[in-house]
């Protein structure tokens, strides 16, 4: 199991993004064998651990589509590049809620293959987080616990409004929060 909290600003740019294992073991499964803690899909490898991208002699199928220059991604980069994309492709969605609804917190309200998003509204800036599992009571604590430390951090006089925020402080309390109610 694994989350990905992003937080966008009005103007729908990025402030914060944080990927993270859940604290919590899956219920009635044991440990995962992949070394990847996101589901099995957004990692592009085979159920042994292959890469599927290659021809069996080590070469690259395709060579570098998509990519510039030759470069290629590696696993946790292509995770969250997948993340990302996923998270703003559901913005539209968040925004077609936040106009029928005076609620916050929006849950379930879309699905991308495994992964539920679930959105928290507070001042026009969206929380939004990817979640594989199903802790509606859990998910709503952590997004007021991320609230919570989101204003702290307006509070701070040396923080600019809707710029992406870089305090490892902040980023331990969201940890910290996911632990507690992930």
């Amino acid at each position: 199991m694994s989350f990905y909290l992003a937080i966008v600003s009005p103007l729908d740019s990025p402030l914060f993004e944080l990927s993270f294992p859940s604290a919590k073991p899956p219920p009635g499964t044991a440990a995962a064998s992949s070394t990847s803690s996101f589901p099995s899909w957004s990692t592009f490898t085979a159920a042994n651990g292959s890469d599927l991208g290659t021809d069996g002699s080590g070469g690259k199928i395709g060579g570098s589509l998509g990519l510039l220059n030759g470069e290629s991604k590696s696993g946790p980069e292509k995770d969250r590049a997948m993340c990302q994309m996923i998270a703003h492709k559901s913005l539209d969605s968040v925004e077609e809620m936040m106009e029928g609804t005076g609620s916050l917190y929006l849950k379930n309200i879309d699905r991308h293959n495994e992964w539920i998003v679930s959105a928290f509204i507070a001042t026009n800036v969206k929380f939004v987080l990817l979640h594989d599992i199903k802790n509606d009571d859990g998910i709503r604590l952590f997004f007021l616990d991320v609230w919570e430390s989101y204003v702290k951090i307006l509070l701070n006089p040396f923080h600019t409004v809707n710029t992406p925020i870089r305090s490892p402080v902040f980023e331990s309390k969201i940890r910290a929060s996911a632990r507690r109610n992930l």
